[in-house]
């Protein structure tokens, strides 16, 4: 029984004290972004690399999201229950939920999973040691570029997302019970309300930041050798996977109820 309550507290003296390092690192990044017009260049290229090249993969996973909703949304459309009204369930199901979070596991396993093999590999190379004796902080120079871009680049991607997802709903659902264009419309128009595009929104920014602190977090605390590249990019999509749920819950209960 001892051995239990050691192990239980030698794990969590573990988990606090890496959140704590976390913390601090997730901090000093947001603090060099005073530093932003130096590393301006870095930072296109960040947004290009995790946003225009992110479209692709995007478009194909929104599509099909979008298609078996329509499907789901189509076939609850029986009985007395008018089929206009598909449009504003849809609308509301993915501007407040399903958009964020296919777009947060999406980016989660391109994004964290990229960053963390890339500062993995640069840290087991002693890249990062050589950047620090040139006198260049590496929070700087890798870890901010990344997250400004990303507060940017995610939430410009969810807004796509959420278009396709949409256009591809509605196509589902005219296949599967006649809806028209217009009944398409109507509803979307009867159900939405501004906040539920303002939370779809801060919830791309959070995610955004989360996404990049996971994969920069990890992969500075890379472990020497190949594996610990690989073992360093798992964790980084395991956390940042798992914070997009958790933080999917709080900022929508916080926001539901200011």
């Amino acid at each position: 029984m001892d051995n239990v309550f050691v192990e239980i507290g030698s794990t969590a003296d573990t988990f606090f004290t890496e959140v704590g390092r976390a913390g601090i690192m997730a901090f000093k990044a947001f603090a060099a972004m005073r530093k932003v017009r130096s590393y301006t260049t870095q930072i296109v290229e960040q947004f290009i690399h995790i946003g225009r090249k992110s479209l692709p993969l995007i478009f194909v996973t929104s599509t099909f999201v979008g298609l078996a909703i329509g499907v789901q949304v189509g076939f609850q459309m029986t009985g007395f229950t008018p089929h206009w009204m598909a449009g504003g369930m849809i609308l509301r199901t993915i501007l407040i939920d399903l958009g964020p979070i296919t777009i947060g596991l999406v980016l989660s396993g391109r994004i964290s999973a990229g960053v963390a093999a890339e500062l993995g590999t640069m840290k087991v190379t002693e890249q990062v040691e050589a950047l620090r004796s040139f006198g260049i902080d590496p929070i700087d120079y890798l870890i901010m570029p990344r997250l400004v871009a990303a507060m940017f680049a995610v939430p410009a991607l969810l807004v796509y997302s959420n278009f396709t997802a949409m256009i591809a709903s509605y196509f589902s659902c005219h296949m599967t019970i006649n809806l028209t264009w217009n009944e398409f419309v109507q509803g979307m128009r009867y159900s939405f309300y501004a906040g539920d595009l303002d939370t779809s929104l801060i919830k791309g920014f959070v995610f955004g930041i989360v996404i990049v602190l996971s994969g920069s977090f990890f992969g500075l605390n890379s472990q020497r050798g190949a594996k610990g590249v690989g073992t360093a990019a798992t964790q980084a999509v395991v956390w940042a996977s798992v914070s997009v749920f958790i933080l999917d819950y709080l900022i929508s209960a916080i926001l539901f109820y200011i």
